[in-house]
């Protein structure tokens, strides 16, 4: 006979448990001491602990961004409700589904009076400071409405542009004895139906009018592109994606979230961007269609919008609103899942362009960053090319931030079936190593791979003892250049190379001794062979390995946009042979 009474840490349990989640990434704090211990004697889920309630959120959107469900962190109000804020932040930036789930001090004791600064001891209005960075942010201090608002912040969560919610829960609610039959409930209610209502956005005419529209444009353009973002993965289209591509005869750029959206091949000229692929900018500022399909065109993919290819007719797709037409203007725009607009389009098919299809063959062959190998030297981006290589078509590569970000978006290859996990919007180092362990735990393969920095490794280090107390079979490549390369590269350019905190007053320690220190086995890499058997065989290797490769202190980004410039005029600069050939291309394209 099922009890008729439950605590509502139980309630919270039940919950996620019927939501499918397995494992809950927290660290203890006494606020949250009730949902631990509801956790600890409830099967089917698990707490997870982590060192740093930062690393444990960022644990949970990995742990999302792989499962196509959802992730739960879970922190102790005060200090460890705001060091969830990064991940919060970083959840709902790259739109990713991540409940927080904060432990709030005794109701009583939470401040009444605005003057007063605080009441209860670690007492912090985690609801008003996480509300500009989640989709929504409540404080439970009913116990007839846990369901409800539990039930609200997933649909929430989960509707529209997915993103993260926070639910702040006072320990006395938590421990509160409540009957199951009495619980109100979101799903049902007036205000889930208001909410449903205003999700319907168009009418099957109104799409099959602007599918048309569409046919129309592919049909008559000489040169169509598609740009794919982050909503491909996110509405787990990448199929349809393909599809699309292929019936239309579609080359394809990509954002910085949508690189592991499509495999390499014939039809992917590359990442776009500040940092991105010359040949891939110079297609990009050439197409007269940019099909534009779950990204935002912002300005560190476009350039700066004055600059943006004038020829071009730009269609885009997006599931939010606001991202239409806020920085690039649209000549035709779908406010609509990426699943309901490939189903919308799926009988449109139009025939190669010919021409076009030269122009990006020469353009790939003329303009791509050659690959350099040294046997004592190492370039990054003939690292990650080999790296890419050696990884199996099952491999998940979690990045961190900074220079290793964008020479492994500008060099790695996708192989169908990888996935590759970035912090956008956020950017946020100390991203991949916490955010490898979630991905790991959502039922990632053997292979599980970190890329960081030596400066971005250093900032959730702790979490090496989660890898090695659960026996993760985690590759973490540092790229260490002994210094904060991204920012040291900015003094180069705008502070006459006045390296202050980025190598003066900035270190990095031993490896090999930090690599044992955690159980980790070491390897160090300073010189690059092509296909070098070494990179296979640590990929295959049961155990965590810290893999050091040494990088030049100097090794620079490159190609990159310099302020004020063209997002097909990267520095270094074409010299003027290379600017001809461009030219004769162009000419040719236009003639065609």
């Amino acid at each position: 006979m099922k009890p008729t009474k439950k605590s509502c840490a139980e309630i919270i349990v039940d919950f996620l448990v019927d939501k499918k989640i397995d494992r809950v990434f927290d660290l203890s704090g006494g606020m949250i001491a009730f949902m631990e211990d509801a956790i600890s004697n409830r099967d089917g889920i698990d707490c997870f602990p982590m060192h740093h309630e930062q690393a444990a959120g960022f644990a949970a959107e990995g742990y999302a961004r792989m499962n196509q469900n959802f992730g739960v962190a879970m922190a102790t109000s005060g200090p460890g409700a705001m060091n969830l804020m990064t991940a919060i932040g970083s959840s709902y930036f790259d739109s990713i589904p991540t409940m927080f789930i904060v432990g709030q001090v005794h109701a009583e004791n939470i401040k009444k009076r605005e003057h007063v600064r605080q009441e209860g001891f670690q007492e912090t209005d985690i609801v008003s400071v996480s509300k500009p960075v989640s989709k929504y942010a409540v404080q439970v201090l009913d116990p007839s409405m846990l369901v409800y608002e539990l039930e609200k912040s997933h649909f929430i969560m989960k509707s529209g542009r997915s993103g993260s919610v926070v639910i702040d829960i006072p320990i006395n609610i938590q421990r509160t004895e409540v009957e199951v039959a009495s619980l109100m409930h979101f799903i049902g209610s007036s205000e889930h139906a208001e909410m449903m209502k205003a999700s319907d956005r168009h009418s099957v005419e109104q799409v099959e009018e602007k599918v048309q529209q569409l046919e129309e444009l592919l049909k008559n353009s000489r040169a169509p592109l598609a740009i794919i973002g982050n909503g491909v993965r996110l509405s787990d289209t990448a199929d349809a994606l393909a599809d699309f591509v292929r019936r239309n005869n579609l080359p394809v750029v990509t954002s910085l979230l949508g690189v592991d959206s499509f495999e390499y091949g014939e039809r992917l000229v590359g990442f776009i961007g500040s940092n991105g692929n010359r040949e891939a900018n110079i297609a990009f500022a050439n197409a007269d269609l940019i099909i534009a399909l779950g990204t935002r065109l912002d300005m560190r993919q476009t350039g700066d919008p004055k600059f943006f290819n004038p020829a071009a007719t730009v269609v885009h797709v997006d599931i939010d609103k606001h991202s239409l037409n806020y920085a690039i203007k649209s000549a035709l725009t779908f406010e609509m899942h990426l699943t309901d607009f490939f189903a919308a389009a799926q009988k449109i098919e139009t025939p190669e362009k010919a021409a076009w299809f030269s122009f990006i063959r020469s353009v790939r062959s003329q303009f791509a960053r050659p690959f350099i190998y040294s046997p004592d030297k190492v370039d990054p981006n003939t690292f990650i090319h080999e790296l890419s290589s050696a990884a199996s078509p099952a491999a998940v590569v979690v990045v961190d931030v900074g220079q290793n970000q964008m020479w492994t978006a500008q060099s790695w290859k996708i192989k169908k079936g990888q996935r590759l996990l970035f912090s956008g919007g956020m950017g946020a180092m100390g991203f991949s190593l916490p955010a490898a362990i979630g991905a790991w735990c959502a039922g990632s393969g053997p292979e599980i791979i970190s890329v960081c920095g030596d400066g971005g490794f250093q900032i959730n280090i702790q979490e090496m003892e989660t890898v090695s107390r659960n026996n993760i079979p985690l590759k973490l490549f540092i790229l260490n250049n002994n210094s904060l390369g991204m920012v040291r590269e900015f003094q180069d350019l705008y502070f006459n190379k006045n390296y202050q905190s980025t190598v003066v007053g900035y270190g990095c320690p031993d490896l090999k001794k930090i690599a044992n220190a955690f159980d980790f086995e070491y390897l160090r890499i300073e010189g690059l062979d092509k296909d070098d058997p070494a990179l296979k065989g640590v990929l295959q290797s049961k155990k965590p390995v810290l893999i050091e490769v040494t990088i030049d202190m100097l090794a620079a980004l490159q190609p990159k946009i310099v302020y004020g410039h063209a997002l097909d005029d990267q520095a270094p600069y074409l010299d003027e042979a290379q600017k001809k050939t461009l030219e004769k291309l162009k000419s040719d394209l236009q003639a065609s």
